[in-house]
């Protein structure tokens, strides 16, 4: 079988495919590589993949073919939002790559396209293997192996600790499967399972929780030594490669000055914002008291939101759209996220702190000891809502997210539906988190710059549950 590796800016997801190239390649298939841009070759370097007659680097290509038949066919099932707000959620959110013209997306639009219908094609490409949907160069990967009738694979870090998710599409299919595990027969060891599981769940976090580092918004993380040399490579491999194809990137450099200023407005924004949260022994006097919702602030950019809520990236409309569709008397808890405080300006947290019928909740505060006090859960997509389901709390949803379709889980159209839509009952959820459980794979997506003989076990173990998925299919 033929695997093509999608490979781009993502730190670190290069060593970690490349592990897993080694070990599927090892099993007598082959292996070729789709790459965003030779900026890869220089920032992170891996000169077995870099130099390989089957990497294939899209700003090449697309220097190449820039300006070649630009007439733009009508797509009736394509849309400019799917393809590219991924993206611009991250350039719009940190102020960079806005530069380009009209002109210059169409010409990524129509390259993508050909770039990796030739690749699957020349090379008979039976699987396209990458993370989750969550950018442009895996959305239209992804759209060509539905045309061509090939199949997508995607790693993510699954809710539930020491698991892992392999998904085929954005979220139909994974809804789908959900659907038809659902449906069988609950075993005694599944049972004891969701038992302890729900009993434990205000003090679980999920594996990506735990490796992200996003928390970490101290001044000192952008003077390391690695940060620095990291800031040095950038301002070098400008002038060793063609940045103006490099479409998800942009000006190389420019890039340290955006990360220093992201980091430094998070910093301020985290001092600055600690007047405006309710302080903790209030939080305790008012929760007990009050009927109120729970509304969990989003990491952004993050494609949970940008791929599948696009709708509901700005977080000052949802909050106050909702705020005003709460009755009279009835409290929304907005609760800051650890990995994404800081995230909003100064002007975000004051504007929200002073609305009528809202508090501000610390990032400290543990979301799960909150909820078990409210009546609900508010929120676009977030893990805070799954979690709501298994502590007995209905959920009041934006967005979509795999478990969508779990009982006491009520779908909004609208901010105004949400005056018709409380519901006071609480449904068994038991199956549908079982059915989850089935749907993930034993296994940590352990992303990182190098790998040792210890970590052979774990990237065989993923490669073994890609191609269980591969036979079932």
């Amino acid at each position: 079988m033929n695997f093509l590796i999608l490979i781009n800016s993502a730190p670190n997801y290069k060593y970690f495919f490349y592990e897993l190239a080694k070990e599927i390649e090892s099993r007598g298939h082959n292996i070729y590589f789709a790459i965003d841009s030779h900026r890869s070759k220089y920032l992170e370097p891996l000169p077995e993949l870099d130099n390989s007659e089957n990497s294939f680097f899209f700003d090449s290509y697309l220097e190449k073919n820039f300006n070649k038949n630009l007439e733009a066919p009508q797509y009736e099932k394509e849309y400019w939002g799917d393809l590219f707000y991924s993206d611009f959620d991250r350039f719009l959110t940190h102020d960079f790559n806005l530069d380009k013209d009209k002109n210059y997306w169409l010409n990524v639009k129509l390259n993508l396209d050909s770039f990796f219908e030739e690749i699957i094609k020349d090379k008979k490409i039976d699987f396209v293997l990458y993370e989750n949907i969550s950018n442009s160069f895996a959305y239209t990967a992804y759209l060509q192996c539905e045309k061509l009738g090939k199949k997508y694979i995607g790693l993510m870090g699954a809710r539930l600790p020491n698991h892992f998710e392999i998904q085929n599409s954005i979220v139909e299919d994974e809804l789908k499967k959900l659907e038809v595990l659902a449906q069988n027969p609950i075993t005694q060891d599944e049972l004891e399972w969701f038992e302890n599981y729900k009993k434990s769940i205000v003090d679980i976090q999920p594996d990506y929780m735990k490796q992200n580092g996003l928390d970490n918004v101290a001044i000192s993380r952008i003077v390391k030594v690695n940060k620095f040399f990291k800031a040095v490579r950038l301002l070098t491999i400008g002038f060793k490669y063609k940045h103006y194809y490099d479409y998800q990137f942009g000006n190389p450099f420019m890039a340290p000055i955006k990360a220093i200023r992201v980091n430094i407005k998070r910093y301020l924004n985290t001092k600055k914002s600690q007047k405006f949260y309710i302080n903790n022994d209030e939080l305790e006097i008012c929760s007990s008291k009050e009927r109120f919702y729970v509304y969990p602030i989003h990491f952004h950019p993050e494609s949970s939101t940008s791929v599948l809520a696009p709708e509901y990236t700005n977080e000052y409309s949802n909050i106050v759209n909702i705020a005003n569709n709460l009755p009279f008397g009835t409290y929304l808890y907005v609760k800051d996220h650890k990995s994404a405080k800081g995230v909003q300006s100064f002007d975000f947290y004051k504007k929200v702190s002073a609305l009528p019928n809202v508090r501000l909740v610390n990032f400290d505060v543990n979301i799960k000891k909150l909820i078990l006090k409210s009546v609900g859960v508010i929120t676009v997509n977030s893990t805070a809502g799954y979690e709501a389901l298994l502590l007995g709390k209905p959920v009041y949803l934006l967005g979509r997210v795999f478990y969508e379709n779990f009982k006491n889980v009520h779908k909004l159209q609208s901010f105004k539906s949400l005056r018709n839509s409380f519901l006071n009952e609480s449904n068994e959820v038991m199956s549908d988190f079982i059915a989850y459980k089935r749907y993930c794979n034993q296994g940590v997506l352990t992303i990182k710059d190098s790998y040792n003989e210890h970590d052979k076990n774990n990237i065989m173990n993923i490669v073994d549950n890609i191609f269980r998925q591969v036979d079932r299919d």
